[in-house]
């Protein structure tokens, strides 16, 4: 399994209305049709469906990587996907009007640096050749790795790997280090890469989060209460019934309930009210927006009412 503007919109005073839709947007009768791709902090998604507990006008399409959200946003293929903050601040960038409308997850150790064994320091990675998805919270995090070790870009060798990518790249040596993030990392280092730095040397730095195209915000917004409704209703059962929800996710993630269970150790899960707080103005994903737009090194990413917490249920999941 990349990651603004201070001012949120007012939720319920602006409206969902308020929200302006422009050309090429969702019919009324149309879909809410949402995109992610394996991570731990999305399986929420994964368990809700499994259990009917997802709007009847929702749909799930599991892809291999946030490149195919994105892609498959910009054809319209796709009117949601789960992403992280810098991917959207990008897309948004680009030209592509989404609202982040939840977080999924704040990264606390799940995206990690791993490096072969002979590799002792940060400082040696120099002339070391890092793989690293390209367009991801993978650069942003072998960014701050290179800074606290003293090197610039230009004294590695940055291999662009999408996540699908990096076991094989390991087990074939044309990689020394790597930055990935669970479960694949757990498979990694079963293969002999040591984890030598993860995202909790940098906190609220990567939020991961579900983004809405604007355009089809207005004709959806009933069905996209239920869905965010169904994340929280999964959350709960993550919570209380965890042994079921590891075994559900390890099976569709490939790997074993154990390794579930230490990626879950490496995110944290924020309730509605987490949501609440982090939807507003100068919250910290707000900061870590404008930093990550700074680190982009480029502007107009975080323009007009890039957030709200207008969606969020009444009731709501406890943290896990």
């Amino acid at each position: 399994m990349d990651r603004r503007r201070f001012l949120a919109l007012t939720p319920l005073a602006l409206g969902v209305s308020g929200m302006l839709p422009f050309l090429g947007g969702c019919r009324q009768d149309d879909p809410l049709r949402v995109s992610y791709h394996p991570w731990i902090g999305y399986e929420t998604l994964y368990l809700a469906e499994r259990f009917g507990w997802l709007p009847e006008a929702a749909t799930l399409t599991r892809r291999q990587s946030a490149s195919e959200s994105l892609a498959a946003l910009q054809k319209h293929e796709a009117d949601a996907a789960a992403l992280t903050l810098d991917e959207v601040i990008r897309a948004r960038v680009q030209g592509m009007d989404l609202v982040v409308v939840m977080v999924f997850n704040v990264s606390a150790g799940a995206d990690a640096l791993v490096v072969d064994e002979s590799i002792k320091r940060l400082e040696q990675l120099e002339g070391k050749r890092i793989g690293a998805e390209g367009s991801a919270v993978g650069a942003m995090l072998l960014d701050r790795v290179l800074d606290k070790a003293g090197l610039s870009r230009e004294q590695v060798t940055v291999v662009d790997l999408p996540i699908d990518r990096h076991v094989a790249a390991w087990e074939v040596g044309d990689v020394e280090a790597l930055v990935s993030y669970e479960p694949t990392v757990a498979r990694l280092r079963r293969l002999g890469a040591v984890r030598m730095a993860d995202s909790r040397d940098f906190p609220d730095t990567i939020f991961d989060v579900l983004a809405v195209r604007r355009d089809c915000i207005h004709h959806v917004e009933h069905t996209l209460l239920g869905l965010i409704d169904a994340h929280f209703r999964a959350l709960e059962h993550l919570r209380f019934n965890r042994q079921d929800a590891l075994y559900r996710i390890a099976d569709v993630e490939s790997v074993s309930p154990g390794d579930v269970r230490q990626a879950l150790g490496g995110v944290l899960l924020p309730d509605r009210l987490a949501n609440q707080r982090y939807l507003s103005a100068g919250s910290r994903l707000t900061v870590a927006a404008a930093e990550l737009q700074r680190r982009i090194g480029t502007s107009g990413g975080l323009q007009g009412d890039w957030f709200t917490d207008a969606f969020l249920p009444r009731r709501h999941a406890r943290a896990i």
